[in-house]
Parts: C-alpha cells; structure tokens; sequence
C-alpha cells in the first residue's frame, strides 16, 4: 500500500491568512446588513398635506423636531392613509372623491377616482386590494392593486369612518353612529360591535389581535379582544381622536384634532408622550418596516463558520 505523505501542521501565516479572510467577510457582513429601520410615522394634516415623523424615541420634543414634509400635491381634504407592500401610500380625498397615490419619496403617481364618494378610512387586505369607506353613501368600495374598481360592500353600513383587516382577512369598518361592523374575505356581513363606543372613527390592531377605535365624541379608546368583547378604554391625553396606528414596538398613537396633538401609549396603555402639530391631524398610518435580506442571514451563518473552524484550528496546533 502507498503511504501518503503527511499534510504540513498549519502555520502561523496560514492562521493569519485564514483570520484576514474571516474578517474581510465580517465587513461584508456589516455593510450588507441594513441598519434598524426607524418607525416613521405619516400623518394627514388640515390644509392638505402630509409630514412624517421618526418615533423611535419617547420624548414628544424630539419627535416633533424630526417632522419632515412628505406630499402636498392632487390632495383635497385628505384624510385616511394606508401604504402598500412596495412603500406606497395612498391618501383618501374627502374633498374630491379621489384617492391618491404617491411613491415612497413623496412623488405623486396617479388618482383613482371611480366610485367613490367622499372616502374616508383606506386599509389593504393580503392581496394587495384597497377599501375605502364612502360615508357619503355609506359603502365600501372595493380596488385591486392596479387601482381598478372590483366591487362595493353596502350592507350595515353608516357613515363609514377607519377600516382595519385582522391576521385572518375580516375587514372591520367603524360606523360613526356607534358600532363597528365586521366582514369576512368575500365581503359578506358577520356581525356587529356596539358596546361602549362613542362616535367611533379610527380603527387599528395590535399585534395580538385586539381592536382598538377612537372615540371622537367622548374623548376615548376602545379595546375589544379578539372576539370582539370590550376589555378597557384609554382615556387620559385624547381630544377627539381620529386616525390611530401601531409602531413595531407595539406602542399606540392617536391624532387628536381637538387640540392638534399626536398622543403616544405604551401597549398596555400607559401614556407615554406627546407633540403638537403644525395642524390638525387626522390619520396615521406607519411606513412599512424592511428586514435583513436572506442573503445577509447566510454571510453571517458563512462567518460564524469560519471564526469557529479557526478557533478549532487553532487550538488543535496548540495542543499538537
């Protein structure tokens, strides 16, 4: 049998080079990882335009000092937001009966404009279709993601303000009379909340599946769970709240357009801050948070490997 020659025991310069290697990579891993991305909150203001604000900190003063301008063009009495998949939002036009649609900078891209009769709350289901209630009317007209019309929901409905989908496709629209109507997939009535609620308009989930809608007549917050049993108001800092929002923290945000305030709540409720506006606010809605791309998951998992397998190394040479 032909012995093999025994490989060299690995050198210090081996070590080394193996060492610039792993680190070249962990560079690559840092630049290629995006930085946390902020919770940027857009708000619709009275005089018919749109700001945002980073709210990653608690302290009102210095979230209002981040306030930037987003849009302020094709809006007529803007109210309810909601942003797509792609970054984009959309803003219902009470004065004009028009939804607008900007990009991710701030630039206007189109108008819808058929049915619809002086729209108010917008959300989009899983799909990438678009709801918006008409409190003229008293529907909820249905788009697909190209922004045609598709279809109305019409039944038990008043003056539509806030819609909201939960994690399983129901569409829950507030009726400013005092209840909150729900929805399956296909649009088919299910049934009614209407327990302690008081002009409600603005609706939004948390991340375990509660409801909460704003109170404009008694100056409150509505938690329902699940199921859509009352559990408890919020009722300290708010001034006829409309539009609500939910940041990735789970921490709560309320435009109060009695006072031209946006009110933040930790997720048990707890009043944290405040800033005013420069006008009223309306509705809120959040910028879509990205994540690390796959990619960036298999360079770390690349270099993890190889700092391991260089410390093995090494202290196999150590020991030899």
């Amino acid at each position: 049998m032909i012995k093999l020659p025994t490989p060299p025991p690995f050198t210090g310069a081996f070590f080394k080079r193996l060492s610039r290697i792993a680190c070249s990579m962990l560079m690559l891993l840092a630049l290629a990882t995006p930085l946390p991305a902020a919770d940027m909150l857009y708000v619709s203001l009275d005089g018919d335009y749109i700001v945002s604000y980073d709210t990653t900190g608690n302290d009102g003063a210095t979230i209002a000092a981040s306030e930037a301008f987003f849009a302020g063009t094709n809006l007529s009495l803007s109210v309810g937001l909601a942003f797509d998949s792609s970054g984009n939002l959309y803003a219902a036009n009470y004065g004009n009966d028009t939804i607008s649609k900007f990009d991710a900078s701030g630039g206007y891209v189109s108008n819808i404009s058929s049915n619809l009769s002086g729209p108010w709350g917008l959300a989009f289901d899983s799909s990438g279709n678009l709801y918006a209630g008409n409190p003229n009317q008293n529907t909820i007209s249905k788009f697909n993601s190209s922004g045609g019309y598709v279809s109305n929901i019409s039944s038990n409905l008043g003056l539509v303000g806030g819609l909201a989908f939960d994690s399983s496709g129901n569409l829950y629209a507030a009726d400013y009379g005092g209840t909150i109507s729900k929805y399956d997939a296909s649009g088919g009535y299910v049934s009614d909340i209407s327990s302690n609620l008081s002009g409600p308009i603005g609706l939004a989930f948390d991340s375990s599946g509660n409801l909460y809608a704003a109170n404009d007549t008694d100056n409150t917050i509505s938690m329902f769970d699940a199921s859509g049993g009352y559990v408890s108001n919020i009722s300290s800092n708010l001034d006829k709240p409309y539009g609500l929002a939910f940041d990735s923290s789970g921490n709560l945000y309320a435009a109060n357009t009695g006072n031209k305030t946006i009110s933040k709540f930790d997720a048990s409720g707890t009043f944290l801050t405040s800033w005013s506006t420069a006008s009223y606010p309306k509705f809120l809605a959040f910028q879509p948070v990205t994540v690390p791309e796959p990619s960036t998951y298999a360079l770390a998992a690349i270099a993890t490997g190889v700092m391991a397998y260089l410390a093995r190394r090494r202290n196999k040479a150590r020991t030899a």
